[in-house]
């Protein structure tokens, strides 16, 4: 993946657009649908950049995210390290 990709996830109007659009729908349906989502560990697969990870870091949740593609891992970490989120990737 070459570099500006890479830092596209973290521009609401670039690539991943679409995934900025809804997470605030995928937030509302994790902390409806899961019984105290936010007190226990959770488990991001395919976190790619991080997006939903953060969004539940900031509410308490202790997030690990993973992803096959080790660039979107580096993407998340750098993101997350700058937002002083403590995520495990």
């Amino acid at each position: 993946m070459k570099n500006n990709k890479l830092n596209q996830w973290w521009n609401i109007n670039g690539n991943y657009k679409i995934l900025h659009k809804i997470n605030p729908l995928r937030l509302d349906f994790i902390l409806n649908n899961f019984k105290n989502p936010l007190n226990k560990h959770v488990l991001d697969i395919g976190c790619g950049g991080g997006l939903i990870s953060e969004l539940l870091a900031k509410k308490n949740a202790h997030v690990t995210g993973i992803d096959e593609n080790k660039n979107n891992i580096k993407q998340a970490k750098l993101h997350a390290k700058k937002n002083l989120l403590n995520i495990n990737y």
